[in-house]
This record gives C-alpha cells, structure tokens and sequence, in this order.
C-alpha cells in the first residue's frame, strides 16, 4: 500500500500508515525507508530498556526516534533487508501486530515472532559470480566519487532498486559498466531502454576497467568501506547493498576477487552513440514477440561520445545538485 502511495501520512517524517494498534506508547506504524524498504515501528517507552533481539541476517532491528505532533516517539525499528523475503516481513509483521492486539508488550512480540519465523528469514546463500562482483565494485566506485562530493549523494543510488539506470538524480542519470582487460573495450547492454536518457534529460556511461589479479587494491570490502565512512546514513548505504544481495560486504563470497584499476572513461550517450533503443526499430517500438534484447557495444566506436576530465567533473557536480530537490 504504501509502495502505490495509498494513505500516507508525512507526519512522522518518513512515509507512514497507522495502524491503528496501540501500544500504550502509540500506535504501530507501517513505513518505507530511503531505499523503499519495508519497515515495521512499534512504540515503546521513552524510558524502556531495549534487551537483545533475535538476529537475522534479512532483518534490520534498532531503535529510533521520529516525531509526530510535536512529541518525540520512540519505536522499535524493524527493516527488511532483502526485497526478495517483503512477503515474509509482511506475515512476520502482521503476527507482531496480533501478539500486540492479544496483550504482549512490542519487544517480546518482536521476539517471539522472529524466533517462530527464523526459518522463513534466512537468505539462501546463491554463489556469487565474478561478474557480479565487478558489477557491484563498478557501482561502488561511482558511489564513492559523488559521495566525495556530498554525503548525501547516496540518495542517488539506484541500481539496487532495480530501477532503469545505476543512478539518477532529476533528468540526469548514469549507468556504469565494468570491462575486463582488452586491447578494445567492450560493454554489455541488457536492455532495449537502457541506454534511453530520462524524459527530457541526459545518459551518461560510466565505464571502468578492472584486471583481476591477486595483489590488486580493489575489492567490494575495501570501496565498501571508505562509502560507508563517508556516506550520511550508514545504514542507508547497508539497506542498497543487501537491495543489491550483498548483506554483508566483507564475506567471502563477495571478496574472493581482487582487482587492480587499469582505466576510466565516461560517455555522453546521445544520438551518436552507438546503441538499440526503442526509436531503433519501424514505428519506435520494439516488434511483437520480442521478449528480451541484449547486445555488445564496441566503445572504440563512440570515441567521439568520450567526456573530458572537465566534462565529467561538471557533470558530476550537476547530479549531485540534484539532491537539493528530491
């Protein structure tokens, strides 16, 4: 409901719905986060002592402190860290609520639930591909310059939302793409409508090159870190990476490669560069029954769609503007 932006209230400073189930220290609430992560806030008392929750690697479980009506609120602040278990979150926060209704105080009803549903909130560990990886360090490395420029750029993040484009801010966006080392470079497109700029805006292609190699200085744990002790909201940048299916970025799975930097460029995606959209194909559509594009883009063909040093920077400084309006 909140995700079709059904009855939300900004009262509390985040998107909200009241649920109507009282606490005694108000009621609970249904809230998205940054990321639109699915969130459940139970009211507690201001002077209640929060014992040890259970853990789960899908759950995100603190305290927080909103106000609404003037009045500060202290919640029990539970997050669902893996878009693929908002289902389960959905049923483990519609037992809380009815432990609630049935008498129990939020914390135990927090406690019990989650241990009655510790089986269902566990993440099947998939194998994660060397191509996965470089996909991750690429955006990472695009996150840490913006967030070299604000702290807050990591609004601007939105790959691990599955949205069209690895960033975006107003009409300006970003995608970024990793290369092995080749003598000529070479990207993958997955999408007829990736390489299409916003409505009335720009594309910009981030393109970094990685060669793997034992004694590199580039891994998910190391450009993790130096984003998270930059970023705003810490737990914004963790919220992205799960969304990306990275839960824990110093895991092994996640850091068996290293890699070394061997080049960066940046393209300006416009008319000249070589690329399949809709407006590609008779009538800007693509034909009946084609289900999927994906295609290889040379980029020793759109040499003259490369940005200066400068042009990067400018543009940089445009999007990360941008946050002054979302």
């Amino acid at each position: 409901m909140l995700r079709r932006g059904g009855q939300v209230s900004t009262a509390l400073e985040i998107p909200s719905v009241d649920t109507g189930i009282d606490t005694g220290s108000g009621s609970v609430r249904l809230a998205l986060g940054n990321a639109g992560e699915l969130r459940l806030l139970l009211p507690v008392r201001q002077s209640e002592r929060i014992g040890e929750t259970p853990s789960s690697q899908a759950l995100g479980i603190g305290v927080a402190t909103y106000t609404l009506g003037g009045m500060p609120i202290r919640f029990l602040d539970i997050v669902c860290l893996s878009a693929t278990l908002d289902g389960v979150f959905a049923d483990v926060a519609d037992e809380i609520m009815e432990r609630i209704v049935g008498g129990a105080f939020p914390v135990e009803a927090c406690r019990t639930t989650i241990e009655d549903f510790r089986s269902l909130l566990t993440m099947t560990a998939a194998e994660v591909s060397i191509q996965e990886i470089c996909g991750l360090i690429g955006e990472l490395l695009m996150l840490r310059t913006l967030l070299g420029l604000n702290p807050a750029a990591w609004k601007l993040w939105r790959g691990p939302l599955r949205e069209r484009h690895d960033f975006r801010g107003g009409a300006l966006a970003t995608e970024v793409k990793t290369t092995s080392r080749s003598a000529m470079p070479h990207v993958t497109i997955s999408a007829v409508d990736q390489l299409l700029p916003p409505a009335g805006g720009t594309l910009a292609l981030a393109v970094y090159q990685l060669a793997e190699t034992s004694g590199g200085d580039i891994s998910v744990a190391g450009v993790a870190a130096e984003v998270l002790r930059v970023a705003s909201d810490r737990q914004g940048v963790l919220r992205l990476l799960a969304g990306y299916g990275c839960t824990d970025p110093e895991s092994w799975e996640w850091n068996r490669c290293y890699f070394r930097l061997e080049n960066e460029d940046h393209y300006l995606v416009d008319a000249e560069f070589p690329r399949i959209i809709p407006e590609s194909f008779s009538g800007g559509c693509v034909p009946a029954g084609v289900e999927e594009i994906s295609y290889v883009v040379n980029l020793g063909m759109a040499e003259q769609c490369r940005l200066s040093d400068a042009a990067v920077g400018a543009r940089h400084g445009e999007l990360v503007a941008c946050l002054a309006h979302l």
